[in-house]
């Protein structure tokens, strides 16, 4: 009683899934030993609760999951085609890392929108992730990974559009 309970504050938002690769606020995110498709599955996995029928659910849907990765998919075009005009280069321009932090922006407004987006911003760390992300190419790749491992195992563990 006490766990469905706790299941049931958390996917309203009342309570905190507990979140083991939280940083303090000003220190980074380990995106050394972050492994994309271990953490996404986790993730999705955290997102699952049963129904009163006793079936598996997932609140968020895969538009929503998706909606973020079309906005994720244009910064990394905007990327790839710094990447291509400046070989070599290991971190971004100005402008690039600023869209990138926009992206956090992106998903607060879908978070402030839905319990369901807000609990998935809150247990795929993402708001963290993109915080550390910085100018970096490298963490950028990483990240653009994770968000698409996100979508493919929303939609492999049983995520649906209602």
């Amino acid at each position: 009683m006490v766990n469905n309970m706790r299941e049931q504050l958390i996917r309203v938002g009342y309570a905190q899934n507990s979140r083991p690769n939280m940083q303090k606020k000003g220190q980074q995110f380990d995106f050394e030993s972050f492994d994309v498709v271990t953490e996404a599955e986790k993730a999705i996995e955290g997102l699952k609760y049963k129904d009163k029928n006793n079936r598996d659910r997932i609140d968020v849907t895969t538009s929503q999951i998706r909606k973020f990765l079309t906005a994720v998919n244009v910064v990394r075009n905007k990327v790839d085609l710094y990447k291509a005009k400046n070989k070599g280069a290991e971190s971004l321009s100005k402008e690039l890392t600023a869209e990138i932090k926009f992206l956090k922006v992106n998903l607060l407004y879908q978070a402030g929108r839905t319990v369901a987006v807000k609990q998935f911003m809150t247990i795929s760390k993402l708001d963290v992730i993109i915080d550390s992300i910085g100018d970096s190419l490298a963490r950028f790749v990483k990240f653009t990974k994770y968000v698409e491992a996100l979508v493919a195992y929303h939609k492999f563990l049983g995520g649906k559009d209602k």
